[in-house]
């Protein structure tokens, strides 16, 4: 059974806050158009990270990086969580993968040129036409990886 891009989209955000909730950490979607800012966290220190959140019903997620995100210093969310959710006959099969900004930044140009190095700059230059996305297989290493927010979000200092 498909799930309608509009529910896919806030099933994987409130899927996200669940998984933060359970381990310890304040986790809520944003409302309305907070470009960049699906997920607000906090944890007991304070410390507060911005969440990117894709969810797909494959193994293919469409994440516009460069499109978007045109130089490294422009505003952007501190994780990326790529969510896999296929429904099959018992139910639903889920993958979380947990990233920084900065791991995202580089499986992408090795997914656009690989073997390639690229300065930030020829990146988005190369993909000015075209929609970046990554595959799990492309992220897989980060599979589960909470303990980033979680460690993130409750740093001293």
């Amino acid at each position: 059974m498909a799930i309608d891009k509009y529910h896919l989209n806030l099933a994987g955000e409130y899927r996200i806050c669940s998984e933060l909730l359970k381990r310890g950490i304040f986790a809520t979607v944003t409302y309305g158009n907070m470009n960049g800012c699906d997920v607000i966290t906090v944890g007991s220190n304070r410390h507060a990270a911005i969440v990117e959140v894709k969810t797909a019903q494959s193994t293919r997620f469409v994440t516009s990086f460069y499109q978007k995100y045109k130089t490294p210093d422009l505003e952007h969310p501190t994780f990326w969580v790529l969510y896999s959710i296929k429904s099959d006959d018992d139910g639903f099969k889920e993958r979380f993968f947990v990233l920084t900004h900065e791991e995202r930044s580089e499986i992408q140009a090795e997914r656009n040129h690989p073997g390639e190095l690229l300065s930030y700059a020829e990146r988005v230059a190369r993909v000015s036409k075209g929609v970046d996305n990554v595959f799990a297989k492309n992220v897989e290493k980060h599979e589960d990886a909470w303990s980033k927010i979680v460690e993130w979000c409750n740093r001293e200092g």
